[in-house]
């Protein structure tokens, strides 16, 4: 019997309150508001400690990915400095060679590495413009090569950087060895160098072909090009593609 009034009691309030929310719908509104704003002062910190664990988390593999890098780029410079030391013995085992049959060392030229800049596709007048120039060294007519091929001259140096004219250009010029003769040739804005003269000689240039035209700077065979002949005239074909990646130029110093 206590049970049913219970119950029946209970089912009184239930029916007494959903006609007051349904005849006075305003109240019904309040709970509902204040659910949602409770819920929005629960989610805040959630929401800000979610963000600050992604951040953190966005910056452990930035940091994992940067540490990588590191690694690689300190391999890669070990292995440089592996080459570079391998070098220095090769040098100076050919140095200490040299010494038996000379009285003093071998010279070896002094040059700086350089990156290109401006004018990189050659567009105008077959020169470029290099990173480096007066303050570390560079001068005009300094040569400037890509292992012993030489690539042009430097025609015009500013403070930081510099012009390079190519052998390619017509405003390239130069004297040459050829079979221990002297030659004075000149660019064509073509793949190959056009014989003014013979040095201190006027008569006709009479080369074979194949033969090579170097240029000697500091007891260092630097090379311009092989003879070629073009309609019975003797031309020196230079070197079609050089690495502009990979450039020095031999300074004074």
């Amino acid at each position: 019997m206590i049970n049913n009034k219970k119950v029946f009691l209970t089912y009184i309030i239930c029916f007494f309150l959903f006609i007051t929310l349904f005849i006075f719908p305003n109240y019904s509104n309040q709970p509902r508001l204040l659910a949602f704003y409770l819920k929005d002062i629960i989610e805040k910190p959630f929401g800000y400690i979610n963000s600050v664990a992604n951040n953190y988390l966005n910056l452990l593999k930035s940091n994992q990915e940067l540490l990588i890098s590191i690694e690689n780029l300190n391999k890669e410079n070990q292995y440089l400095i592996n080459i570079n030391n391998y070098l220095k013995v090769l040098t100076s085992k050919y140095n200490s060679q040299y010494k038996i049959f000379h009285n003093n060392s071998l010279t070896i030229p002094s040059s700086i590495g350089v990156s290109v800049i401006g004018d990189r596709n050659l567009f105008y007048n077959n020169d470029f413009i290099i990173n480096k120039g007066s303050k570390n060294g560079i001068n005009i007519s300094d040569y400037v090569i890509d292992g012993i091929d030489i690539v042009g001259r430097v025609k015009y140096v500013n403070n930081n950087t510099s012009v390079v004219v190519t052998v390619k250009s017509i405003d390239y010029g130069d004297e040459v060895i050829i079979d221990n003769e002297s030659y004075i040739v000149s660019g064509t804005n073509n793949d190959y160098l056009s014989f003014l003269r013979q040095k201190n000689n006027l008569n006709e240039t009479n080369i074979k072909q194949g033969k090579k035209a170097i240029v000697e700077k500091d007891f260092v065979n630097l090379l311009l090009g092989k003879v070629h002949y073009i309609n019975n005239q003797p031309v020196i074909i230079t070197k079609k593609n050089f690495n502009l990646d990979n450039l020095r130029v031999i300074t004074n110093d």
